[in-house]
């Protein structure tokens, strides 16, 4: 299968995919991804960072248990901030942790005012469209988001074209993995799916897995019936897009052990 994919991702080694997309552990059972994107003014971006610093800082005095992690936009818009929270399935974000209230008011005074637009989606491991050996680096570098809106009525299509994707990966341990997520809630014109791709640096993202993606799929499953696969992958996408996110450690929260 010839991917619709602009750029090369190869995982190297280490770290997360936010438990991700990030984003989030892709090995676990059922995982589900808050996702959490922030617009921030460049004029304003200094009191946003201090504000998350004071804000996570009153939830670690506080004892709260929720890993945050934060990336920002390497690509696109730049002004962006990605925040993720991962949960084991649906009902885990019916919990919530006392601190957060606890901290509200620093959150609400520090850090609220200090973006101009925020939006949140849910995305949902597809472990049949996920070939990540071993699980997610956590937390990874940098990530390569590939996010499609899918036609209506296309999504089985789309998925079909993924997996037999990912089982070729699978059959070759192939060097390039990704993990594929169906997303929910992204508002009108979002995406319905993405796609992440672990990277440990710059050097990783502009390095093609070999063999490339059209070779690994002819490889699997012959020329014939890999250009099959990949025009239904194609006819299914109704508009794709891309975007790079950097680890930001500093506005991640990860509470103590």
């Amino acid at each position: 299968m010839q991917l619709i994919i602009r750029g090369p991702r190869i995982i190297g080694s280490a770290l997360l995919l936010a438990a991700a997309l990030g984003l989030a552990q892709a090995a676990a059972a059922g995982p589900v991804t808050r996702v959490f994107v922030v617009e921030v003014p460049p004029a304003q971006d200094h009191a946003f960072n201090e504000g998350m610093k004071n804000w996570e800082q009153c939830l670690r005095d506080h004892g709260a248990k929720r890993a945050t992690y934060a990336y920002d936009a390497e690509t696109g818009d730049t002004d962006r901030y990605l925040f993720l929270e991962d949960y084991s399935s649906w009902g885990g974000m019916d919990a919530h942790d006392p601190a957060g209230k606890a901290c509200s008011a620093i959150f609400e005074a520090a850090v609220l005012p200090n973006f101009s637009h925020a939006f949140s989606e849910v995305s949902v491991l597809n472990a049949k469209d996920t070939y990540m050996p071993g699980g997610d680096p956590d937390p990874t570098p940098i990530m390569w988001v590939d996010a499609y809106r899918i036609k209506p009525g296309q999504a089985q299509n789309f998925n079909d074209a993924l997996t037999q994707f990912a089982a070729a990966a699978a059959k070759a341990h192939w060097e390039g993995h990704f993990s594929g997520w169906d997303t929910d809630g992204s508002g009108p014109g979002g995406e319905n799916f993405v796609l992440v791709w672990p990277n440990k640096n710059w050097a990783d993202v502009g390095t093609d897995p070999s063999p490339s993606a059209k070779e690994l799929m002819t490889s699997a499953y012959g020329k014939a019936a890999a250009a099959a696969n990949h025009r239904k992958f194609e006819a299914a996408i109704a508009e794709y897009w891309s975007d790079a996110w950097g680890y930001d450690k500093d506005l991640t929260y990860i509470p103590a052990k």
